[in-house]
């Protein structure tokens, strides 16, 4: 019987399994398929990139030895007081929280500064507050800090409706600061 199909060429050194590739070409729907899975590994990675970007920025405390390494927008760095040191930042969408350690005349003063109102002296000493009797030794805010006996609390209004909160420690000068600005 003679075959009417000519027969192919084929390079020297070729394995069993190699001549059977050679001698397949791929089907269309086989190169369509993996197209197909191409874009959509594309796309899945793309989609991927989005979250975790917020994961990363919204959703891990970030360690800062002075405020001059914070790398946040200016809106968010010109609430922590310059003179903080051991910060420690987690950013939400509509707030943030810190934790640091300033002196409380320190805090005083950055507060005076931040929060005068229109050119109006600010004497953040009388603003302050003993914290809650009931809240004391009990978490405030994401970050674990514990309110203690000595601490102090300094709240202000954001001028968009928030509030500004500083929990200060005025034995240790470890400070809690819980800022929302919707």
């Amino acid at each position: 019987m003679h075959n009417h199909f000519p027969r192919p060429i084929l390079p020297k050194g070729l394995t069993n399994s190699m001549l059977q590739k050679h001698l397949q070409r791929p089907r269309p729907e086989t190169l369509r398929r993996r197209r197909v899975l191409k874009v959509c590994g594309v796309i899945v990675a793309l989609l991927m990139v989005f979250p975790l970007t917020l994961f990363w920025i919204y959703g891990t405390d970030t360690h800062h030895a002075s405020r001059g390494s914070i790398w946040w927008s200016e809106r968010g760095r010109n609430l922590i007081p310059p003179a903080a040191t051991d910060i420690t930042l987690r950013q939400d969408f509509l707030d943030h929280y810190a934790t640091y350690k300033i002196s409380e005349a320190e805090l005083n003063e950055f507060l005076i500064e931040r929060f005068a109102d229109n050119g109006t002296m600010l004497d953040s000493y009388s603003d302050r507050r003993p914290a809650d009797p009931k809240s004391i030794g009990n978490e405030v805010g994401p970050l674990g800090w514990v309110v203690t006996e000595n601490t102090v609390v300094y709240s202000y209004p954001a001028s968009n409706g928030g509030m500004h909160n500083y929990y200060h420690d005025s034995n240790t000068g470890l400070t809690y600061q819980d800022s929302a600005y919707w």
